[in-house]
């Protein structure tokens, strides 16, 4: 199978703080990908790099081939790739189902 997102030497900064340095990660598609970590270890962080949410990023990200590094977020998001910060609020009345039910329905009108 193909890779769906590659990321390739990615470093990510909150302005002069460098806090992801040079990830290599691939997503194959058909597979389950999971990125695990301590508190603070830069989960977070990479997803909003991978969206382009509010950091600098440095090195590829590629999306079914295409270079997405540097795109406005809500081009990403019509790609299909979206990001809903858990444990804040965002989406308090919706189940999991819901929500990517709605994500389905929001890039099929994009």
């Amino acid at each position: 199978m193909s890779s769906l997102l590659d990321m390739r030497q990615v470093s990510v900064a909150y302005g002069q703080s460098r806090v992801v340095h040079d990830l290599d990660l691939s997503v194959i598609e058909g597979e389950i990908t999971t990125l695990l970590g301590a508190n603070g270890a830069g989960k977070t962080t990479v997803l909003r790099a991978i969206s382009n949410m509010h950091v600098r990023v440095s090195g590829e990200i590629r999306f079914s081939g295409q270079r997405i590094d540097g795109w406005q977020t809500e081009d990403i998001v019509r790609l299909g790739i979206g990001h809903v910060p858990e444990g804040r609020g965002t989406i308090t009345q919706l189940t999991g189902h819901r929500v990517a039910i709605t994500a389905c329905t929001a890039i099929s009108r994009a």
